[in-house]
């Protein structure tokens, strides 16, 4: 019998260190036989309906299951869990009787970033001890130049980006994916300017996110939280189902904004 217990057991293996605190089951029975697994960059309603057509008890998700972010001070009354939006997701697992179970740093590291440097055609150049403190040669010789790679690859017809010229030289981008490029990780963007970035491919940024790399004249583009871990999700989902010998599928999850 295979239960959300050994998708956790083989997310360990593969990493071959022990899941984070913000990791695990997050609802639902962690011993349930499984049925199948629908792997989701989130727990969206829409992707919780389209578990539930395909058969699967069990949807894997990447980020939080509800709002806020553990960490995150909340001053609203009752619990955050009774906020519609949370409501609306814990009622719809219930529902359909689901478990919910979060894979997040350990699926950055098995295949997320990884994913989204392959999707975007990047050749690394020798990294650091962390498998993200690392550079990638500039496939193309300047910022406008860039964009359209990007978007060719990210297969977005429109994309947000710093101000700076079309001309602008670049040789050295850092990626900070998922949402590594907004203000609150500002910290990871700097140690990539301190490593020689001087372009920035992100997954979401913001606006303080995006003057601290550009006030030292380095360009940045965003593509979008989901987007920049799409391929990651389908490779985590391929993993689960080679690892589990389970009927395992990713569920797709698009861009929230559009431009307009």
């Amino acid at each position: 019998m295979t239960t959300p217990l050994d998708i956790l057991a083989a997310a360990r293996k593969r990493s071959g260190e022990p899941l984070r605190s913000d990791e695990g089951v997050s609802f639902g029975p962690a011993e349930a036989e499984l049925t199948g697994v629908s792997v989701a960059w989130t727990a969206s309603p829409q992707a919780i309906e389209a578990a539930a057509r395909a058969g699967h008890n069990c949807l894997v998700h990447h980020e939080n299951l509800t709002w806020p972010y553990p960490g995150i001070a909340s001053r609203h009354e009752p619990s955050e869990l009774a906020w519609p939006t949370n409501a609306r997701r814990l009622e719809l697992l219930k529902r359909h009787g689901m478990t919910a179970v979060r894979l997040h740093d350990t699926a950055d590291k098995l295949c997320v970033y990884r994913a989204f440097a392959d999707q975007l055609q990047l050749r690394a150049r020798p990294g650091g001890p962390w498998y993200a403190h690392r550079l990638y040669d500039a496939p193309v010789p300047t910022f406008g130049r860039l964009i359209d790679h990007v978007k060719r690859c990210m297969g977005m017809a429109a994309l947000r980006v710093s101000t700076h010229p079309a001309d602008s030289p670049i040789s050295a981008i850092g990626l900070p994916w998922g949402g590594l490029g907004l203000y609150t990780n500002v910290g990871y963007v700097e140690q990539l300017i301190e490593m020689g970035a001087d372009a920035l491919v992100c997954g979401e940024t913001d606006n303080l996110g995006l003057r601290f790399a550009a006030e030292l004249d380095i360009p940045v583009i965003e593509t979008s939280h989901e987007l920049s871990e799409a391929r990651g999700m389908e490779e985590l989902a391929r993993l689960l189902g080679e690892d589990l010998n389970i009927d395992c599928r990713c569920v797709p999850v698009p861009c929230i904004w559009r431009m307009a």
